[in-house]
């Protein structure tokens, strides 16, 4: 059985789209968490108005509304209360890329050995659909994949919680203390979400970059030197003048030259 998890506050308008996903899923081992925040806006109602889709399907559906310590807090106590022995986190506003992603991966082979499974995610920006920039090589430098598109074993989500003291790169946290402890991560091959860009990482880029590079710091591994970081953190101020002022269809066409630069395709 695997669990998944998703994690709210106040998400009335985004959460039903997210829960529709998963209960499209046509592998139905699995169990739904919903992690709440103590919400006040008609989120708890409106994923209690699915409880009985999810029973007709024989999934076991949680829902734990109460206050947290912030996104990383709720998502600790989402993987103590879980029973799969695999964990995926799918978080308000998102969605699993098409019914057959659980399948895809649980339902035709095994993982024996493997500690993390990951897979392709899509970008949605600006009415288009592009692939993350997946690059588990570069796990020392950045993000190597979503974590909405990541499967950890149970065990090892418990092995090494979310640090609370990160605000923004807990997750890069986790999935750096994991590669240096000599996990085992294998891709699925599975395009397995579709997410926005406009997640807190996405924007506040400065303190996303200061962040990285403190838990960089932490687990032991190289950080440019300080000429190097002036340097960078001029083209991160740069950037983030661009988000916050440039008219959309600037914006727009600053990236359509970013993708093709980085080749990042496009999800058709």
């Amino acid at each position: 059985m695997i669990t998944i998890i998703t994690i709210s506050y106040n998400e009335t308008k985004a959460i039903a789209k997210t829960i529709e996903s998963v209960l499209s899923q046509d592998y139905t081992d699995y169990e739904y968490i919903i992690k709440d925040g103590g919400s006040t806006d008609g989120t708890v109602e409106k994923a209690e108005s699915f409880r009985k889709a999810f029973e007709e399907k024989g999934i076991s559906y949680r829902i734990i509304s109460s206050k947290d310590r912030g996104i990383y807090d709720a998502m600790n106590i989402g993987v103590s209360e879980a029973h799969g022995k695999w964990t995926a986190f799918m978080n308000a506003g998102d969605e699993y890329f098409s019914k057959h992603v659980f399948s895809d991966i649980f339902g035709k082979r095994g993982w024996t050995g493997t500690d993390l499974i990951f897979g392709d995610t899509a970008e949605e920006e600006y009415g288009e659909l592009h692939y993350f920039r997946k690059c588990p090589e570069l796990i020392e430098k950045r993000m190597p994949f979503s974590h909405q598109s990541v499967f950890a074993r149970t065990e090892l989500l418990r092995e090494f919680p979310f640090d609370l003291k990160w605000k923004i790169g807990a997750d890069y946290d986790f999935l750096l203390k994991a590669y240096k402890s000599g996990k085992k991560f294998r891709d699925s091959g599975v395009l397995i979400a579709k997410i926005s860009k406009s997640g807190v990482s996405s924007i506040k880029l400065k303190d996303t970059y200061l962040e990285t590079i403190a838990i960089k710091k932490e687990r032991g591994v190289p950080v440019p030197d300080e000429k190097q970081m002036k340097k960078e953190l001029l083209s991160v101020s740069l950037r983030q003048f661009g988000m916050d002022h440039f008219p959309d269809f600037l914006k727009y066409y600053i990236r359509k030259i970013q993708r093709k630069m980085r080749k990042q395709a496009k999800v058709t």
